[in-house]
Order: structure tokens, then C-alpha cells, then sequence
């Protein structure tokens, strides 16, 4: 394991980062200074991403930067590559690590934009119900004065509450020779305090329509059904029952 890997883990996964419960080679963790992403090569999109946020890293206001651009760690046939994946697509290019989240340096903004951290959201969806969320946890992390934030897309199209195998996910319209990123069911955020002598674990489940009809107080919801769909551990460092006594 290598320094940058060490230090990211370190400071963003303390508890572990998540196990798959149902293995996929075609996942890769992407390690960075300011977040951890696993990114999905089948689905030419992030799955999960995992960061710490407190409240100095929020204390610079900074003008939004548009800088999308591709990852060069990751090959062109595994990844959207830029504006023709979504160009006509109907789908906002919506952010797993909001660049809001990210305004403590100029780069750590701009990085933000790169498509590993890019997933296809309808727009009345990314606009509304998420950025509503994203805007919830700022203020979570500014009360708390430090937080952990897990994001993922839940891929569960047929609704039976297991997460769908990737070759049958729906994808979204690209130019042609563009690479298709698959489009979402739900998103969840889960956001973990550490109290003096417990943890306190709020998650949230959004259903991904262009006009989903639900609050963010009914979309909190156990951990354990967000670990069903998305077939992970989310920490599989602690002891399952721990947390579940824990979540609000």
C-alpha cells in the first residue's frame, strides 16, 4: 500500500471502506487527496464515493468552476468521456462528491468535475431532492464541526430489492461511439458523526425519477436496507448491530 493510499483511507474511511457483497472485477478503487471512488467499468460510472467533510473545509465561499473532463486513470472504453456521453442525453452530469463540498482549494473544486465522479441524474432530480440533500449535509458538518458522507447509486430497476446484475441495467443515450453510463433507481447518502462514546448514522434512500415524490424526512431509512440494494457492507469494520441500533 502506498502513502497516498494510506493517508486517504486514513482520513476518510477510519471505519473501513465498504465490502462488496457480491464481487465485480470490473470495479476499481480511485484513491485521492480530498475523496476515495470505486468506479464501475461496466456501468462507465462511479458506484460509491467516501469522504471526510468538516466544517473549516466549508469556510471558503468559492465561485462554481465548470471544468468536466475525463479521468485519465481510467481507459476511454470504460468511462464517459466527456460532454458526448450526455450530450442529448436528457440527463444532468451530476456530481457523487458535490463541488460545493469541495470549496477548501481552487483544485480540489476543480477536481471535483472529473467524470469518475460523474453519474447521469434527471435533471428535475439533480436540481431539486439531491442538491436539497447535499445542501443538508453542509449543515450537518457545520453544526457537528466534522462528518463522514458515503454516496452511491442503487441499481434495483425491477424492484425487488436486490441489486440488479450489471448487464441489465438501463443505460442512457450517447453520440454515437460514446460509452453508455448506466442510469440509477435510487441514491443514497449515508452521513456518519462520531459522538464522544458512540456513532450517530443517518442514511437516506431517493428514488431516481425527474420528479420523485418524497421529502427528506421520508426518505431516511435503516442502513440495512440501503446494504441489501447496494450489496455492500457498508462498514465492515464494526459489528452490524452497533450500527443499526445507531442510525436516525
Amino acid at each position: 500500500m502506498n502513502v497516498e493510499v494510506f493517508d486517504a483511507l486514513q482520513r476518510h474511511a477510519p471505519w473501513g471502506t465498504p465490502a462488496d457483497i457480491k464481487f465485480d472485477a470490473g470495479t476499481r478503487p480511485l484513491y485521492q487527496r480530498h475523496w476515495i471512488t470505486v468506479y464501475d467499468a461496466d456501468l462507465c460510472m462511479p458506484v460509491w464515493v467516501i469522504y471526510r467533510l468538516r466544517a473549516q473545509d466549508l469556510a471558503t465561499s468559492r465561485r462554481r468552476t465548470r471544468c468536466f473532463r475525463p479521468d485519465i486513470r481510467i481507459s476511454k472504453n470504460a468511462s464517459t468521456t466527456g460532454c458526448l456521453s450526455y450530450r442529448g442525453s436528457g440527463f444532468d452530469r451530476g456530481h457523487m462528491v458535490p463541488s460545493a463540498d469541495m470549496t477548501r482549494s481552487e483544485q480540489a473544486m476543480i477536481n471535483s468535475y472529473v467524470f469518475s465522479n460523474i453519474a447521469p441524474q434527471f435533471p428535475n432530480f439533480n436540481r431539486g431532492i439531491w442538491r436539497a440533500l447535499e445542501a443538508h449535509v453542509r449543515k450537518l458538518a457545520r453544526e457537528h464541526k466534522e462528518l463522514f458522507v458515503m454516496t452511491r447509486a442503487i441499481f434495483d430497476q425491477n424492484k425487488d430489492g436486490v441489486r440488479d446484475a450489471d448487464a441489465d441495467a438501463v443505460r442512457a443515450k450517447s453520440r454515437q461511439g460514446a460509452p453508455r453510463a448506466a442510469i440509477a433507481s435510487h441514491f443514497y447518502k449515508v452521513v456518519v458523526v462520531q459522538k464522544e462514546k458512540h456513532m450517530q448514522v443517518t442514511a437516506w434512500l431517493l428514488p431516481h425519477t425527474n420528479n420523485p415524490a418524497i421529502t427528506l424526512a421520508q426518505a431516511k431509512v435503516p442502513l440495512t436496507r440501503i446494504e441489501t440494494l447496494a450489496g455492500l457492507d457498508i462498514f465492515p469494520l464494526l459489528l452490524a448491530e452497533v450500527v443499526n441500533v445507531l442510525v436516525r
